[in-house]
Order: structure tokens, then sequence, then C-alpha cells
């Protein structure tokens, strides 16, 4: 077992460092707590991740989500730095991945935007009635003829009020099941409004609203999936995603399949956070001084620093050993990335809590970026699955069929 990384995501992990602190470290405090990005300044951020080669596009997305441990170092090293800018790719890359498999219509309008960084996506599942029970979907799509008519409502959506595409979770009238489409927003008009939220300042999040949204039927989730595996060996060049990945979606739900690399992601986001709070912690602890020494030489303290190492390692080898699960297409990688998420929310939740209590006073300064560490910690048990949704995966996927807890 080689816990070292490979000299490739080294070089990855420590470009997009060094990117990362000379770019957005200096304003990232003022910026996120003016609020939510404006579509302009989002597609100002892709642009310049596209020149470091991180984007949504065919071949930007293949070194990037198509790399699963590359999504991993990337999830932690941003969450590290501004956890706000992680959906502008985590749920964009959702519907851009279905792009290339789409009606040469849709891909003669949307291919253009992914390669010149200019495409905001979202993925809009949650509903006001339909939170982690997303079995219950009253957002319709009604067959007629070549379309289908779409009305409903989501809620707590990244990136919907700036998106121009969307994956979004609806219900056939016709046949009761449950899929997704690909929607556009020029060609599907949808409305929209902002909502706010602790942490993730800087992350818009709003409603969206459905009134008679025709959507054509080819944008429908099994007719793209259907296109893909049509494919058949090309289908690697064309998604850009890993054999792993392309695996999962095909021996699992691909809601299911879908889940499990956003799911790891969030527990690197909650790792780098984390991280971020103890090196503040640490410099603090040797700098402090009460009692005539620096607070680092009190032994509750050292405690407290060690509690927060061993959490900070426990959550970051979980959350590789699940991007390693979905990299071998691995069907324990449901369950791990449901751990790991877990695990590393909560975990980020209490070693920033130690930080702040490790600065005393200071810790509780807005001018201080460890208030911002809490807020966004307090952000990484809820999107993408509560924690207690997460017990409940794992729960199942040890027992097996039968035991759902929630069906």
């Amino acid at each position: 077992m080689d816990f070292e990384f490979t000299e490739q995501e080294k070089m990855y992990r420590d470009s997009l460092r060094d990117f990362l602190k000379k770019e957005y470290a200096p304003i990232v405090d003022k910026r996120d707590a003016q609020g939510p990005l404006t579509r302009a300044e989002a597609i100002d951020i892709l642009k310049k991740f596209h020149q470091l080669g991180i984007g949504l596009d065919q071949e930007s997305a293949r070194g990037f989500v198509g790399s699963p441990m590359l999504f991993a170092i990337f999830a932690e090293e941003v969450g590290r730095v501004w956890p706000s800018l992680l959906t502008l790719f985590g749920m964009g890359i959702l519907p851009a991945i279905y792009v290339p498999v789409a009606s040469d219509e849709v891909k003669s309008r949307l291919i253009p935007r992914l390669e010149a960084a200019e495409f905001v996506g979202c993925f809009a599942e949650t509903e006001p009635e339909a939170g982690c029970d997303t079995s219950k979907l009253k957002t319709t799509a009604r067959p007629v003829g070549d379309h289908y008519v779409v009305n409903g409502s989501k809620t707590w959506i990244s990136n919907a009020t700036i998106a121009d595409t969307a994956l979004v979770g609806v219900t056939n009238t016709e046949t009761g099941a449950q899929t997704f489409l690909l929607m556009e927003k020029e060609i599907s008009p949808w409305e929209t409004n902002e909502l706010h939220k602790i942490g993730w300042k800087a992350s818009p999040t709003g409603e969206m609203f459905f009134s008679d949204c025709k959507v054509p039927k080819e944008n429908e989730l099994s007719v793209l999936m259907g296109n893909a595996l049509k494919l058949g060996p090309r289908m690697k060049e064309v998604l850009p995603l890993s054999d792993g990945f392309l695996k999962l979606m095909t021996t699992l739900e691909p809601f299911t399949a879908m889940m499990t690399l956003p799911r790891a992601g969030m527990c690197m986001a909650a790792c780098g956070i984390a991280q971020a709070s103890f090196e503040a912690a640490l410099n603090y602890a040797r700098e402090r001084k009460q009692f005539g020494k620096p607070i680092g030489k009190h032994q509750l303290i050292q405690e407290m620093l060690y509690d927060m190492a061993v959490s900070i390692e426990t959550a970051r080898l979980l959350g590789y050993r699940a991007a390693d699960a979905i990299v071998r297409g691995h069907p324990d990688a449901r369950r791990l990335s449901a751990m790991a998420k877990n695990y590393g929310g909560e975990m980020a939740i209490k070693v920033t809590y130690k930080a702040m209590q490790i600065h005393g006073g200071m810790g509780l300064a807005t001018e201080m970026p460890l208030e911002r560490y809490f807020r966004d910690a307090r952000m990484m048990t809820v999107p993408d699955g509560t924690s207690e949704m997460m017990k409940l995966v794992t729960g199942y996927t040890l027992l097996g069929k039968g035991f759902g807890a929630y069906a």
C-alpha cells in the first residue's frame, strides 16, 4: 500500500497550491464576506483555472474529474483556501459530463461555451418537500410529442442564480419513473431566487422555478447514457470519466454512482478547511504567551492539537480511500464515499471549533479567518447528503438488500 502521491499528483498539487496562494488567498476574506459571486465573476474564475488545465470541457475535465485522485487533491487544496469556489466545478461538472453525448444541436451551443470556460452548470434535485427523500420528487416532466413539459421547483441549489445549464431531477407523469433532464436556460427558461446561508458565502445558492418549460426528450438521462453506450470503446474518449467511474455508472443506479465522487470531494474539502484552521492554531500556539510561556507549552493546548491532527489525518485517509475505490470502480465506493463525507464534515466542525478555542478571544474576531473556517465547516454536513443520511447509506451497504432504513 503506497501512501505517496505520484510525481504527476505532486506537481498538480504544488502548482494548484501556488496558484491559489497567489490568486485568491489575499482576497478571500474580503470577497467572501461580500456575498454570492456574480456570473461575470464566476466566469472569470473559471477562465483562470482553465489556464491551469482545470475546467469542465472534455479535455480539461479528463485530467480533473477523469482522475478521481486529482479531483480529491483539487477539493482539498481549494477547500483550504476558498471553499466557495468548489461548487463552480463540483456541481458544474454534473451537467457538463453529458454534453458530449447530447444531440448535435445541444453540442453546437454548449461545447464552445465549455471550451471557452463560460459554462456555469448546476445539479437540481432538492425540493421543498424532497430533501433527503428524493423518491418523492414533485417536479414533473409531462411527455408531449418529442418534448417534455416541466413544472415544479427546486431549492438550495448551488449555482442556481448564475447557471446557464442544469441537470434537473424530475418525475415522468406518464410512467411515474424518476429521471434527470439536461436543461438550458436560454432554451427552457426558468426563474430563480437567491437564498442566503451561514457559510460558503460567495457560492451562489438559490431556488429554481419551472413553469411549462419545454425540454427535448433526447435530453433525458437514459437517452444520453444510451448514446454513450452506443459508442462502445469510444465512450472513454468522449466522456471525461475514469474507467472506474464508468464502471460504477453501469453497475450502480446512475444517481448513486454520480454522488460517489462529490461525496469523496466533500470529505477532502472538509480536510482542507480543517487543515487551514489547524495551521492557524499551530502558529498561534507557538507565538501567543500566557503565564510566562507560549501557550503551546500548556498540556491542554497540546492535547487539542493532537486531537486536531489525528482527526484530519484520519479523514484524509478515508477520503483518499474513497477516491481510490472510485478509480477502481469498486462497489465499496458508495459506502466509502458516504463514510468519508460524514466523517470529514463532522471532523471539520470539531477541528475549527478547537482552533477558535486555542485563539481565545481572537478566535471570535470577524477580522480573523477562523470565523469563516468555522462557518464553512458547518456547511459540510448537509449538501450532497446529510451526515445522518450518510450513516443510513453506510448501514444499507453493510447489511444488504432489505435493510434500507428509509425504504
